[in-house]
């Protein structure tokens, strides 16, 4: 069995991907303390970062597209300035804004 994370083994990875990236967090702390929780159960129950907002089908190289962040999240985060889950945004964008529900790009 994997080693379980804890909630800042999961923020300190996400907070490492949106840095490579040139991205940031989501800067909501609710929205984002869920979605690190959510990644989080995720990782203790599967042994990888699901995307805690799609479905996993609990095998690895089935979910391979959805492990955080999504094959999808760069797009996402070009057309739309967030991801599919809110977890990475544009460095500049306005969380103030109405956000839109993404369409999903997974087959």
């Amino acid at each position: 069995m994997n080693k379980q994370k804890s909630y800042e083994d999961v923020k300190e990875y996400v907070t490492r991907i949106s840095i490579r990236n040139g991205w940031k967090l989501n800067s909501d702390k609710e929205q984002l303390d869920d979605l690190i929780t959510g990644l989080q159960a995720n990782f203790n129950r599967l042994g990888y970062y699901n995307c805690p907002c799609r479905d996993s089908q609990e095998d690895h190289q089935l979910d391979r597209d959805i492990i955080c962040p999504c094959r999808y999240a760069e797009q996402d985060i070009k057309d739309y300035g967030y991801c599919y889950c809110t977890l990475y945004q544009q460095l500049d964008f306005d969380i103030s804004r109405p956000l839109r529900m993404i369409p999903e790009r997974r087959p």
